[in-house]
């Protein structure tokens, strides 16, 4: 809006405006400070409340719980989409209804317990409610954020009430050292970023479909076999333990069906690798459609590790190989043999799209492309990008 145009909106009665806002859709309703310069305070009052709270900490619970469920997005005075907590000036407590049935909630500590070590079990009672209420904000998708020892109860408390979850999102809890994750029929979607102190996870949701891990890599216990579409383990800072305790088993049969998977080199030659020895003509990643592999240089020992993994997947259409020096490198001395499993390997007629993200050098692509002619037909077209 230009700033000389008249401001129609502006002169509306505050009530009026909160009427307006009542109706817009959330992403519409962000665009009202461009449009009206009155309407940037009204945002702040129609979509932000704060609130303060000095009774016991159970009470978080029922503060967010009651805000969330008492949500009409046709009613002014029950449309707020933000929720600014304060309890007894040592957590603050931020929840955002944001569109698509997402909640974002973030959790900050100032209390000494902040950086506690703490075991967490969050568990979705997800049957499928009878009549769903007219009223309140249905949770499909939860983002939990800065959970820690302090908060991490209160959390699962109000998790028990989101029977429609589908999608959870866990990042950035400091003094997560277990967690178990228990939803018999419902969760599709399960999202864990960087909890640095995380050793352990426990995994109940046989109707997963997509799994997103960055960070060390915990022990992974599976409870009920389940098939992965899309598989992601983003671990470039290595495993979380001192010893090869993890059962790389079940892992291996929740992935086996993925169609998109992210792996780290030191991931295969560690765990994979060795668990497959002596079935490597039997283990095949027939459904996989995507790869993303991510190494820590282009040495030729790294690209003999890539070939050796793309001989179980003759089914592979796309790869990206990302090179990030940061990566872990195994303290072991992986012997890496590029004819491992040739013997039975197919060609990877479907290969359509190698892309070399984190090395602009023409000797690494030159590499590469030699490399892959072991697995790929002479006159197959290929497009392979740096």
């Amino acid at each position: 809006m230009d700033e000389h145009e008249e401001d129609n909106l502006s002169s509306l009665p505050l009530e009026l405006l909160l009427y307006i806002i009542s109706f817009l859709p959330f992403e519409s309703a962000r665009l009202i400070p461009f449009v009206s310069t009155r309407f940037r305070s009204v945002w702040s009052q129609a979509l932000v409340v704060a609130h303060s709270n000095n009774g016991s900490i159970d009470e978080i619970s029922h503060v967010l719980s009651s805000f969330i469920h008492n949500f009409n997005d046709h009613d002014p005075s029950k449309n707020t989409r933000k929720m600014e907590l304060l309890f007894d000036k040592s957590i603050f407590a931020s929840t955002i209804l944001g569109p698509h049935n997402i909640v974002h909630m973030n959790f900050l500590s100032n209390g000494s317990k902040r950086e506690e070590s703490f075991c967490w079990r969050i568990e979705i009672k997800d049957q499928i409610p009878r009549r769903v209420e007219p009223r309140g904000f249905l949770v499909k998708t939860l983002c939990l954020e800065s959970v820690d020892s302090l908060t991490h109860e209160v959390v699962s408390s109000m998790v028990l009430d989101c029977s429609l979850l589908e999608n959870l999102k866990i990042c950035g809890c400091k003094g997560l050292t277990s967690l178990t994750i228990d939803s018999p029929t419902r969760l599709i979607h399960l999202s864990i970023f960087d909890c640095p102190e995380l050793r352990y996870l426990d995994i109940r949701t046989p109707k997963l479909k997509t799994l997103h891990y960055r960070g060390f890599l915990p022990l992974i216990k599976i409870h009920e076999h389940f098939n992965l579409s899309n598989a992601i383990f983003d671990v470039k800072q290595g495993p979380s333990y001192c010893n090869k305790a993890l059962d790389i088993g079940p892992l291996l049969l929740i992935i086996k069906n993925s169609q998109s998977l992210t792996l780290c080199r030191w991931m295969f030659e560690e765990l994979i690798k060795p668990s497959i020895s002596s079935s490597w003509t039997s283990f095949q990643l027939y459904k996989l459609h995507e790869l993303r592999w991510i190494v820590n240089s282009t040495k030729q020992e790294n690209i003999n590790s890539l070939i050796s993994f793309l001989k179980l997947c003759p089914s592979i259409e796309r790869i990206f190989i990302t090179i990030d020096s940061n990566t872990y490198c195994s303290k072991e001395d992986s012997s890496v043999d590029p004819d491992h499993g040739s013997m039975h390997a197919r060609a990877l007629k479907n290969l359509k799209l190698v892309k070399l993200e984190g090395s602009k050098r023409e000797d690494d692509k030159n590499k590469l492309i030699l490399s892959l002619q072991d697995i790929v037909n002479i006159n197959q077209p290929l497009l392979v990008l740096s």
